[in-house]
């Protein structure tokens, strides 16, 4: 299996920016790693991804040195085990509320002795068992594959102080869209009872020295960092929205500038 940089960059304390992808284009995931970006989340929770189609955006992905991380619909080990098996560097588990469901994903992405996930020596990231140990990539694979947690309900907060302390996890994300609706303000991620509660959140995960992540505003980046927020990402069509928006401007002023 290859060395996740995605995790030596969190490790080494720097913050990483990354893209959501939710439709299956390998080209597009190709581009936003020639782009620069950190990584990318092939969203299976809200798209049209399947484990089916996963793989050649994971190859995309690695040929373009971006981390590809995958977001399973629900954190269940049959579910899981699919996509890192096409050779998906992590998982972004939503909706985890307990230290239970915290330790369960865990275990559903790691071998023994970590967890439980399934060997198939066989797979792409063992490469299909044609060179190398069973054992080495099991070891390859438990130090490498990235465990991210969505803390996205209020539940979550209020059990985070157990939650930060379940070994194996990587990252602690925080997101704000289904945070703001499980408050009774859907839609409204800069309400401030919303920004309140995930600077509260934030707090619990830094202060035990976890690595915490948001989906926030673009403008509200630089606040979390302040706050010591490493992980982040936004979206595709955001990115086409706002280049879009100010190509256009562009050209239109240019246009008006010479009388057509």
């Amino acid at each position: 299996m290859r060395e996740n940089t995605l995790k030596q960059k969190l490790e080494s304390r720097q913050a990483v920016f990354g893209v959501m992808i939710t439709f299956p284009s390998a080209p597009v995931v190709e581009m936003l790693g020639h782009l620069g970006f950190d990584w990318v989340l092939i969203d299976n929770e809200h798209g049209s991804i399947t484990v089916e189609n996963s793989e050649d955006l994971v190859r995309a992905a690695e040929l373009a040195g971006i981390a590809p991380i995958v977001r399973p619909v629900a954190n269940k080990p049959e579910i899981i085990a699919p996509f890192l098996d096409r050779g998906a560097w992590g998982v972004q588990v939503p909706h985890v509320n307990t230290a239970e469901e915290a330790r369960a994903a865990v275990d559903a992405v790691k071998y023994h002795p970590l967890g439980h996930r399934g060997i198939f020596s066989g797979s792409r990231p063992a490469g299909f068992g044609l060179s190398g140990s069973t054992a080495d990539y099991v070891e390859d694979a438990n130090r490498n594959t990235l465990v991210c947690l969505m803390l996205e309900e209020v539940e979550a907060i209020e059990n985070l102080e157990e939650m930060v302390q379940v070994e194996g996890v990587d990252v602690f994300f925080i997101g704000s869209g289904d945070l703001s609706q499980s408050m009774g303000y859907p839609g409204q991620q800069t309400h401030p009872e919303v920004q309140a509660l995930m600077e509260k959140g934030v707090s619990v995960i830094r202060e035990a020295g976890r690595v915490a992540g948001v989906s926030c505003p673009d403008s509200y980046v630089p606040k979390f960092l302040g706050l010591g927020v490493q992980y982040f990402h936004g979206s595709v069509s955001r990115l086409l929205q706002s280049s879009s928006v100010d190509y256009l401007k562009e050209m239109r002023q240019g246009a008006k500038a010479a009388g057509l």
